[in-house]
């Protein structure tokens, strides 16, 4: 009897050593395929010529750049965009005013009230992490934020983005 107990003891022992052995975590993604970059970054509008200071916001939906909004010029013919005319800045006061069609408009609600603002939605090159990627971008008054660019999921899935959030400004903003 004893030696049954101890051929069945071996073979638990043998098992759990196998179980041991088989490596059951996830993966590891490899950092090749990835562009790493932090959590404050340096954002290049291509179109502008112009550098901003961008967070790097995952739980964001869509990107969002501080702008004034200078003009809305409404569409007079039916299937043509509106149009809108803007002007943002950078850190030393150098200012760039561009003019984009707008491509829908989106209803943000008011924090504590039940107001909503419509913002526009412009499609825009952006350089991050040496990338130039191309998405949608809502203008908005980011004058309150630390960082006038909040750059959303839509761009980072496009850029192909890994965001570490131990680093800050981790690649040159111009693209390749």
């Amino acid at each position: 009897m004893s030696r049954k107990f101890a051929f069945l003891g071996w073979i638990i022992a043998a098992a759990l050593v196998g179980l041991y052995a088989v490596d059951l975590r996830p993966a590891i993604v490899k950092e090749g395929s990835y562009i790493v970059i932090g959590r404050v970054e340096n954002a290049y509008i291509d179109e502008a010529n112009i550098s901003l200071k961008a967070r790097i916001d995952s739980g964001a939906g869509v990107t969002s750049i501080n702008a004034k909004i200078i003009k809305i010029h409404k569409s007079k013919t039916s299937g043509e965009p509106d149009q809108v005319t803007f002007e943002i800045e950078n850190d030393e006061g150098e200012t760039k005013q561009m003019t984009k069609d707008v491509l829908e408009w989106m209803r943000i609600k008011k924090v504590g009230l039940d107001d909503f603002i419509s913002r526009p939605v412009v499609k825009m090159d952006i350089c991050l992490g040496g990338k130039k990627i191309e998405g949608r971008v809502n203008l908005s008054d980011r004058n309150q934020f630390i960082y006038p660019v909040l750059i959303g999921r839509n761009l980072l899935k496009t850029g192909n983005f890994l965001i570490n959030p131990k680093r800050k400004f981790t690649n040159d903003h111009g693209c390749k």
